[in-house]
C-alpha cells in the first residue's frame, strides 16, 4: 500500500517549477463512489471450477475501510492522472470442520500521462501510464478457540495502461463524460468502460456533480489457477476544479 500511494505522489511531484510561466495548471480532485456488482469465475488449466457473484449489499456487509479518489492536472497539451482505490474486507465462514476467517486489502491504482490535442481542458485526451492491482489476503482457520494454521497471499499486478475520455457538453449545465482503457502486463489483461453525466454547480462554475456507470473486467493467472473478476455498477462523485 504505502508503494501504492508513493506512485499516487510522485505525479503530482514531478511538476515543474515553472508551470505557471505562460498558462496556469489546471486541477481536478474527485472523490467518489463506485458501488460494484462483483463476479469471480475460477478455472484451472483451462477447466472451469465456477464462481460466485458478490451484490453490493453484501459487499458493504464485509466492508472494514474503502476509499477512492482521483487527482488530475493539466497545462497546455500535456497533463498526468492518477486514480486509486483501496478497500479493506473481512469476512468469516463456518466450515463444517473450521471457522474461516478472511481479510483482504486490495489497492488498485492508475496513473500516468495525458495528451489534449486540444489542450488542456478540450474534449478528447488521450492517456497512457500503468495499472497497478495489489491483493494481499489472509486466512485464519480456527477450531473452537485455537489457531489451526494462518495462511497469507500476496499478489502485485503491474500493467502498461492505454485509453482515451470524451467529454461532450450538452446545452446548459449538463456534460457527458465517458472513459474507456485497457491495460496488459502482469495481468491476463484489465480493461473498462465508463460513462458519467457531470453537472456544473457552485458560484465558479468549474465544480462538478457527478453520477455515472462503470464496468470493468480483469483476468490474473496464478499459477495453474485462473481468476476472472467482473464488475459492475453506478458511481457518484464531486469534482472540485481549480
Amino acid at each position: 500500500m504505502k508503494r501504492c500511494l508513493s506512485c499516487f505522489l510522485l505525479c503530482a511531484l514531478a511538476i515543474p517549477a515553472n508551470a505557471s510561466d505562460t498558462e496556469s495548471w489546471q486541477w481536478a480532485v474527485t472523490p467518489y463512489v463506485w458501488l460494484p456488482q462483483t463476479s469471480v469465475d475460477l478455472s484451472l488449466q483451462d477447466t472451469g471450477l465456477g464462481g460466485g457473484t458478490v451484490g453490493f449489499k453484501d459487499l458493504l456487509d464485509q466492508l472494514d475501510v474503502g476509499f477512492m479518489l482521483s487527482v488530475e492536472g493539466a497545462r497546455n497539451r500535456w497533463g498526468f492522472f492518477s486514480d486509486l482505490t483501496y478497500v479493506e474486507i473481512s469476512d468469516s465462514e463456518q466450515r463444517p470442520v473450521f471457522l474461516v476467517r478472511t481479510e483482504t486489502e486490495a489497492t488498485m491504482l492508475d496513473f500516468g500521462l495525458s495528451y489534449w490535442p486540444g489542450g488542456a481542458g478540450s474534449d478528447l485526451a488521450l492517456l497512457a501510464g500503468v495499472r497497478y492491482n495489489g491483493f494481499d489476503n489472509r486466512f485464519t482457520f480456527r477450531l473452537g478457540d485455537t489457531v489451526v494454521a494462518d495462511v497469507r497471499d500476496d499478489d502485485a499486478y503491474y500493467d502498461a495502461l492505454l485509453g482515451l475520455r470524451y467529454r461532450y457538453d450538452f446545452a446548459g449545465p449538463w456534460e457527458l463524460l465517458t472513459r474507456v482503457d485497457a491495460s496488459f502486463g502482469d495481468s491476463e489483461g484489465t480493461w473498462m468502460a465508463r460513462a458519467t453525466f457531470g453537472r456544473t454547480v457552485g458560484q465558479s462554475g468549474r465544480n462538478r456533480l457527478l453520477l455515472g456507470y462503470q464496468y470493468q473486467r480483469a483476468d490474473f493467472q496464478m499459477g495453474d489457477l485462473e481468476t476472472s473478476f467482473t464488475y459492475h455498477g453506478p458511481t457518484a462523485g464531486f469534482s472540485f476544479r481549480f
